[in-house]
């Protein structure tokens, strides 16, 4: 409220004028995490250690965490991996009718009705704007967690260790036929890698069979592998 007037702000040149100063701060933080944050790869100069690019922020960190399911779920939990389209596509028709949501009629609730009417009766300002936008900081900051609880372990700064051009072509240039890569020769070596690349002791090996709580075999160059081979790369390769 100003003068016992309601503000009346017009997309021009109010909101713009807003939003133009917000992304500039955003630029201007993204800017100084890279700076504080550099890459750590000087190659072919300086090669990389494997394990290089542990707990360092980046991009890879937000499709790490649709990926954990492949993490988790091996040997005879993979059965459950129908599940990771599923929560995206919940998620785009929970945001495709996210403008509606207001129409829920969230003040039957016992207590939370008396708090919502509380919170209209406020007079317009930063406090009353904080309590109406406490539920999307929650998942912002749920979001955030996730993204560092299942990203911050893996070695995505250290490919450059082992793919480069002194360990050999194949290991620094990718397949010209990349679709025919992973339908013939990728689907090949899943089909006969029936061991677990990676952490394995002598009694596995002769085994056949991996040491962990699900008692199965987990697969060769696979999703799972993949997964592995990113967080942990100088034991699974």
């Amino acid at each position: 409220m100003e003068n016992g007037k309601k503000r009346n702000w017009k997309w021009f040149p109010h909101y713009i004028v807003f939003l133009s100063v917000l992304m500039l701060v955003v630029v201007l933080f993204v800017g100084w995490m890279a700076t504080l944050f550099p890459v750590p790869d000087d190659a072919p100069a300086v090669i990389p250690f494997p394990d290089d690019g542990e707990n360092i922020p980046g991009p890879e960190w937000l499709f790490l965490l649709f990926w954990q399911p492949f993490w988790y779920w091996a040997g005879r939990l993979g059965k459950y991996l129908y599940i990771m389209p599923t929560v995206p596509i919940l998620l785009f028709i929970g945001l495709v009718f996210l403008p509606y949501f207001h129409k829920i009629p969230l003040g039957k609730i016992p207590g939370l009705g008396g708090l919502l009417s509380k919170a209209r009766n406020m007079d317009s300002g930063f406090k009353k704007s904080f309590l109406y936008a406490i539920p999307a900081l929650i998942v912002v900051i749920g979001f955030f967690f996730a993204s560092y609880k299942s990203g911050y372990q893996a070695k995505v700064l250290g490919c450059d260790s082992c793919h480069n051009p002194a360990m050999g072509h194949r290991m620094a240039i990718p397949p010209v036929d990349v679709a025919k890569y992973y339908n013939v020769e990728r689907a090949m070596q899943i089909g006969v890698g029936k061991y677990r690349a990676g952490k394995i002791t002598a009694s596995e090996s002769i085994s056949g069979k991996s040491n962990d709580s699900s008692g199965e075999v987990l697969g060769y160059k696979d999703a799972n592998w993949q997964m592995r081979h990113m967080y942990e790369p100088t034991f699974t390769w």
